[in-house]
């Protein structure tokens, strides 16, 4: 908004990213994950009660299948990016190219309720290993990019992203040990 006074035009700073608000610095992500939330509630939204396990199950196939879809926009950026900070992709450069295939992977095997124990221990590896790097860059307070919705949109890896995969972590091992 620009404002005159005195014949002069006022114009507002550019906000660094330290003064831009959560919102504005997460909002793809968080637009993705309500989509996703909203996707998984009316899936399991029976005779007006919700079903937990089936929402967590509808939930995490719909988190991967659209995370996936966001890296496989640039599967070669998104690799790039993610062998900034996860481990094993530093060490295998292939493991960042086949992640997207590896999420979607799992997205499916959600969505179609595939072995249970099988996909959910999947799920603990994959997020795990990404956790650790996560970790040690949130710590080493390294400033690059997170690419879990891939390249396309700039994300800071930060504590959110901690937060996203412990979530998913957590509902993982929920839905071994409750079912």
């Amino acid at each position: 908004k620009y404002t005159v006074s005195n014949g002069n035009i006022d114009i507002p700073a550019i906000e660094n990213e330290e003064e831009k608000s959560v919102w504005t610095v997460y909002k793809p992500l968080l637009l993705v994950a309500g989509f996703v939330a909203l996707v998984a509630s009316a899936a399991t939204w029976k005779q007006d009660q919700a079903n937990w396990m089936d929402w967590m199950q509808y939930f995490m196939a719909g988190f991967f299948i659209a995370f996936s879809f966001f890296k496989f926009l640039d599967l070669k950026g998104f690799a790039g990016s993610f062998q900034m900070y996860d481990p094993l992709a530093a060490k295998v450069p292939i493991y960042g190219k086949l992640y997207p295939f590896l999420e979607l992977l799992l997205g499916l095997m959600f969505l179609i309720d595939y072995n249970y124990v099988v996909t959910n221990i999947a799920t603990i590896v994959l997020l795990g290993i990404s956790t650790i790097g996560v970790v040690e860059s949130v710590l080493n307070k390294r400033k690059i990019q997170c690419a879990c919705i891939g390249t396309i949109f700039d994300l800071p890896m930060s504590k959110v992203t901690i937060i996203e995969n412990s979530i998913m972590i957590a509902m993982a091992i929920a839905m071994l040990w409750i079912r």
